[in-house]
């Protein structure tokens, strides 16, 4: 049997990803649809060293994380609606645009968290989960408020 494998280096493990968005109240209704709960929520943020350690003039935003559990250590989404400089652009219209492209949430009984999730508002992009592979896996996928893309994985 393999020995699980451990970074020998300075990576411990995934902290969080961080998704921009256009209205932080509406985007967290969406995640929250899906399942995940707000674990912690900051006002009005302003903060000279973000700016600088991402080259911007200023850096003013409201934030919130999200989590699927409230345990120590899990990855957590870090929502951030940009106050100033505002948030530009769009999301990745296709999936294959270069860059990051979607993340996934790994669920326990797909039908079920879609049974929910649509009850909560949500759409997705088909109307029923697809398989890949011969192992069971299952998926669909969804786009949050500013079109990025959230898949919902059964089975991996």
């Amino acid at each position: 049997m393999a020995r699980p494998y451990r970074s020998p280096d300075m990576i411990h493990d995934f902290l969080h990803i961080s998704i921009t968005c256009r209205d932080l109240e509406r985007t967290i209704r969406f995640y929250e649809a899906l399942g995940l709960k707000t674990i912690k929520r900051f006002g009005e943020v302003q903060e000279q060293g973000i700016a600088d350690a991402f080259r911007l003039p200023t850096a003013r935003l409201a934030v919130a994380y999200l989590a699927a559990s409230t345990e120590e250590g899990r990855m957590f989404i870090d929502l951030v609606q940009w106050l100033d400089p505002a948030a530009a652009g769009e999301a990745y219209p296709a999936l294959n645009n270069v860059g990051l492209n979607r993340f996934a949430l790994r669920v326990s009984d797909m039908d079920a968290t879609i049974a929910a999730a649509k009850d909560r508002g949500v759409t997705f992009l088909t109307d029923e989960p697809q398989s890949v592979g011969d192992e069971g896996m299952r998926f669909i996928v969804a786009t949050d408020p500013d079109g990025v893309f959230v898949q919902l994985i059964e089975g991996f």
